[in-house]
């Protein structure tokens, strides 16, 4: 049939289906190097959606060369911006020591974001991994 008349009630406990924000890690894939490096680079680009982030606190880079099972925090260096109308921060670190780590050849970066709240939101765009 065609129904009949009613009435529907939502209820929901307030702020309980607002949004979450949550701290992220990000590990890229391995890549095999030809050699055990002994140094790594990053480049990375993000934007602030909300609040601004502080880098390599809010931010931070790791490089690792035995495919994640140890890694080494790179102290980034923020480089300037893209210039574009709704600019990306570029951040990098360069010859960044990892030959204490266990000698290896499969190379992975991790980036985590931290401290992420509705007032603070980090968004990661690029990340490029080097290494010598």
């Amino acid at each position: 049939g065609n129904g009949g008349s009613g009435i529907v009630v939502v209820r929901w406990v307030s702020g309980a289906m607002g949004p979450s924000y949550n701290n992220m890690t990000f590990v890229s894939n391995s890549t095999t190097a030809q050699s055990t490096p002994t140094k790594g680079d990053i480049v990375m680009t993000y934007t602030n959606g909300a609040g601004t982030a502080t880098i390599n606190t809010d931010l931070k880079a790791y490089c690792s060369r035995d495919d994640g099972t140890t890694y080494t925090q790179m102290t980034l260096v923020a480089q300037g911006n893209t210039g574009s109308s709704s600019p990306h921060f570029i951040v990098v670190a360069h010859d960044v020591d990892i030959s204490s780590q266990p000698s290896g050849t499969a190379m992975r970066y991790k980036i985590e974001t931290l401290n992420q709240s509705v007032s603070k939101q980090t968004r990661i765009h690029a990340v490029s991994l080097g290494w010598s």
